[in-house]
């Protein structure tokens, strides 16, 4: 099981960061695109995507865009803060299960498949990472410094 946490923090780690650097990109280049996951929300989400969240898109989009990176990092880090990280990207599954991917579709069933079948799936990857009380760093070292990443952990 250590070898799993492991793979899927350095996998989930990898996902939260490009999704932040996503976020910024679209937060200054194509704002208008979130408005299609509105069409997928159920109708009070997607009233209230509507009403205040695309109006405000270019803030919230980079509030989302830091979230997601502070999921980054507490997943490449180590003992609670990785827990800390699981929950957070739990809670970031839950929005985007209601949300959806907003894909269009014919039917309840074909919704389901296509706008929040793949959330399930990386939800139940995270999950295992909530009992990871002793997960060590996944950096020993910066990169660019060399310096080690956590002195007491090394």
């Amino acid at each position: 099981m250590n070898r799993y946490r492991r793979i899927i923090r350095w996998v989930f780690t990898v996902v939260f960061t490009i999704g932040a650097a996503v976020h910024i990109i679209f937060a200054f280049c194509s704002p208008g695109s979130y408005a299609a996951y509105g069409t997928t929300a159920p109708p009070w989400l997607a009233q209230l995507w509507s009403s205040f969240v695309m109006p405000n898109i270019w803030w919230l989009a980079l509030l989302m865009a830091l979230v997601e990176a502070r999921i980054a990092a507490g997943l490449a880090s180590h003992g609670r803060r990785v827990q800390v990280a699981a929950a957070a990207s739990l809670c970031f599954f839950a929005f985007l299960l209601l949300l959806g991917y907003s894909w269009p579709t014919a039917s309840p069933l074909e919704d389901f498949f296509k706008n929040r079948a793949t959330t399930l799936v990386l939800a139940a990857a995270v999950a295992p990472l909530l009992f990871d009380a002793d997960a060590k760093t996944l950096l020993k070292r910066w990169p660019l410094t060399g310096k080690p990443a956590h002195p007491s952990h090394d």
